[in-house]
């Protein structure tokens, strides 16, 4: 007699993204390092813009990178 089998429903599990789009150049190359204790860098691989972001609580890179759009976007930054 054959078995049946019962039906595995796989759930995929979303995750937060690593490389973001860089708001000078368009392309998704933006990365995002916390490597230090106090200070977040934002880096991005294709136009060179780079912003060296300072923390007083730890974050989420994802909230780095909103906070940093935001102020580029404003006119706040300077790219250099």
């Amino acid at each position: 007699m054959g078995r049946r089998r019962r039906r595995v429903i796989k759930t995929m599990k979303r995750t937060l993204p690593k490389v973001y789009t860089c708001p000078q150049c368009g392309m998704a190359s933006i990365k995002v390092s916390t490597k230090e204790e106090n200070l977040a860098k934002i880096v991005c691989g294709n136009c060179g813009l780079r912003y060296d972001y300072p923390l007083g609580v730890k974050k989420h890179p994802i909230d780095i990178y909103n906070e940093f759009v935001d102020k580029f976007m404003s006119g706040r930054l300077v790219s250099k």
